[in-house]
């Protein structure tokens, strides 16, 4: 399918076949290049019930985000502040400031490495032990993925090569997760030219299967 610019659009449809209730249906990203004091956020979350089944859409439209919160604990919730559209090539660079006690951030450029997204924190931002620390990073299709803690005089520097993976959780969406809490997690690969997926769990492991 397409999104409404034109990208490729995605889809996943989870159907939870268990007894586990309770729970939420996780679509996370992990990426093998992070800052060291990078936090995976829950991308999209929802309830998922036994003999239920939800259904995620998206396309891979990056955006720059920043958040208020600077202690980035699993369970503490990311809610982000401003959400500015990027990609890597033409816009794959921002500064972040903050000005009259918020972050604010520039216009994008094309200044960044190529393939990379970076965003350039100045010496106004807050840092560790500043009550007013906040946090910045990158997201995907309108919502975050991955997000640090500010620091001052700082390039911190993203290089999307994203996985997609499922799980079933208590994290709700936007949430710093700790993966180690997570049930079942499992890697969603898009074949090439197949864009839907349909992921089910049996309680046990999860099959997934994959189509246009």
């Amino acid at each position: 399918m397409q999104s409404k610019k034109g990208a490729v659009g995605y889809s996943i449809t989870i159907s939870n076949n268990s007894a586990l209730d309770g729970m939420n249906a996780i679509l996370f990203q992990e990426n093998p290049v992070l800052p060291s004091d990078a936090v995976t956020l829950a991308w999209m979350s929802k309830m998922c019930h036994p003999s239920t089944t939800i259904e995620y859409q998206w396309s891979i439209d990056y955006n720059f985000v920043w958040g208020q919160v600077g202690t980035l604990v699993p369970g503490t919730q990311f809610v982000a502040g401003q959400i500015l559209q990027a990609d890597l090539t033409q816009n794959n660079l921002v500064a972040l400031s903050y000005v009259d006690g918020g972050f604010e951030f520039g216009p994008t450029s094309p200044s960044g490495k190529n393939g990379s997204l970076m965003i350039k924190e100045d010496d106004t931002v807050p840092g560790p032990g500043n009550d007013d620390q906040g946090s910045v990073g990158i997201g995907m299709s309108g919502a975050g993925t991955f997000v640090v803690p500010t620091v001052p005089n700082t390039g911190v520097e993203f290089d999307p090569k994203p996985t997609y993976w499922v799980a079933f959780g208590s994290f709700a969406s936007s949430e710093v997760m700790d993966v180690s809490e997570l049930t079942q997690p499992a890697k969603v690969v898009y074949p090439d030219g197949m864009t839907s997926a349909k992921a089910l769990f049996d309680g046990k492991e999860w099959s997934i299967s994959y189509g246009n």
